[in-house]
């Protein structure tokens, strides 16, 4: 690999990490740590983020998020790549049918990004995610979902990719991990049972392109008490039902 290569790696790096916290932003320290560089280049190359507008610093937390520029190139694909608009009316079915939160997740390499969500009528709410929201296939019943319909070649490219997130968890939450991918894999669905929020589990289906590959994830989060017994299975053939849309998905 070319030195020139080696730093738009980076720089990718530092920006997908960064878009993972939009709200409260990333110390040098931790983002540096994160993406596997020292101090000085991490420093170096989000100097050169901020001159092009792709990443702001704020000026009292010193923390790191991304600039106005990234909202200004996302608008000139906005239209050829509307995926709300394509999965909004998905969403909004699950979700009356359900009564409780849908949301639909879009394969970006080894991460979903939360393309858009649907709020149901049930009152106690489970947002887990935010619209924007990116993390590890693994670590949520939609991106176990789409790891179940992979390759064990794959997963594990997917798994090596994702160490530096895992390295928050304890043993305990690790082997949790394991549990809901191997589980997954089984079932041929994501159930996250409380794996990241207490009392709270998921439930996801992937889409499937025509050659049968994962592109994204339909998935339902609620209080653990309404995903249990038969209204488990029920929220999961309304998810299943759904997932045919997936022949009429096309990822650019």
């Amino acid at each position: 690999m070319n030195e020139g290569t080696q730093v738009i790696q980076r720089v990718f790096a530092l920006i997908r990490a960064i878009s993972t916290r939009p709200h409260s932003g990333w110390r040098l320290s931790e983002l540096a740590s994160y993406c596997e560089l020292n101090h000085s280049t991490a420093h170096r190359l989000l100097n050169g983020l901020i001159r092009e507008g792709m990443v702001m610093q704020d000026a009292s937390t010193r923390r790191y998020r991304l600039g106005r520029m990234v909202f200004e190139l996302g608008l000139a694909v906005r239209e050829e790549f509307d995926w709300e608009a394509l999965c909004t009316p998905i969403l909004q079915r699950v979700a009356e049918v359900t009564g409780d939160t849908a949301f639909f997740n879009l394969r970006s390499g080894h991460e979903s990004i939360c393309i858009a969500r649907c709020e149901g009528g049930y009152p106690l709410k489970a947002l887990t995610v935010e619209v924007g929201g990116r993390r590890p296939l693994c670590v949520s019943a939609g991106g176990a979902a789409m790891l179940a319909h992979m390759p064990q070649s794959e997963v594990d490219k997917v798994m090596h990719a994702s160490a530096p997130y895992l390295k928050r968890f304890d043993a305990d939450r690790l082997q949790a991990i394991e549990r809901l991918l191997a589980e997954s894999r089984k079932l041929g669905y994501g159930y996250n049972s409380e794996l990241i929020i207490p009392s709270v589990c998921a439930i996801g289906v992937a889409i499937c392109n025509q050659a049968g590959e994962p592109i994204a994830a339909i998935s339902v989060a609620t209080i653990k008490s309404r995903l249990s017994g038969s209204r488990k299975q029920e929220v999961l053939d309304t998810l299943r039902r759904e997932t045919r849309l997936g022949d009429s998905i096309e990822v650019r």
